[in-house]
C-alpha cells in the first residue's frame, strides 16, 4: 500500500510528493496524490507572487469518503525518506466536514502522528 503511494507521489511532477490513503476499516478505498489537475477556481497566490491551481492529496481522496473513514497522509522526499505531511487548515476543515474519524500523517522525522476527530 505504501509502495503504491510512494510510486504515484514521486511521479506526480509536483515539488512536494504527497500521497493519501483512504481507509474504511482495514480496506483501502482510494489512493490519491497532490496534483495540478483541478478546477481553476482553486488558484492560489503565493507570497513570492506566483500562482498555481492544485489539489492536495487529502482532497483527492475525500470525494470517496464516508463518515467514520480514516486517512493516512505521507510526504515522500526525493531521497525516498518520509517528511512532514500534516494536513493544512483547509484540508482539516474539509476532513471534519466529511466525518473522517482520524488522520495519521508523517512528521518531519518520518514518524507517524495522529489527529482524532469527533
Amino acid at each position: 500500500m505504501y509502495y503504491a503511494t510512494k510510486k504515484l507521489a514521486l511521479s506526480n511532477g509536483q515539488e512536494y510528493h504527497v500521497g493519501a490513503i483512504l481507509l474504511r476499516g482495514r480496506r483501502v478505498i482510494k489512493i490519491g496524490v497532490n496534483s495540478f489537475k483541478t478546477h481553476p477556481r482553486f488558484k492560489r497566490r503565493y507570497p513570492d507572487g506566483s500562482c498555481a491551481a492544485h489539489m492536495h492529496a487529502e482532497m483527492s481522496v475525500l470525494r470517496y469518503a464516508q463518515p467514520g473513514d480514516e486517512i493516512q497522509v505521507i510526504r515522500w522526499r526525493k531521497d525516498g525518506s518520509k517528511g512532514m505531511a500534516k494536513p493544512c487548515k483547509y484540508c482539516q476543515e474539509f476532513i471534519t466536514h466529511a466525518g473522517i474519524s482520524r488522520v495519521s500523517y508523517t512528521n518531519d522525522k518520518g514518524k507517524w502522528e495522529t489527529l482524532v476527530y469527533g
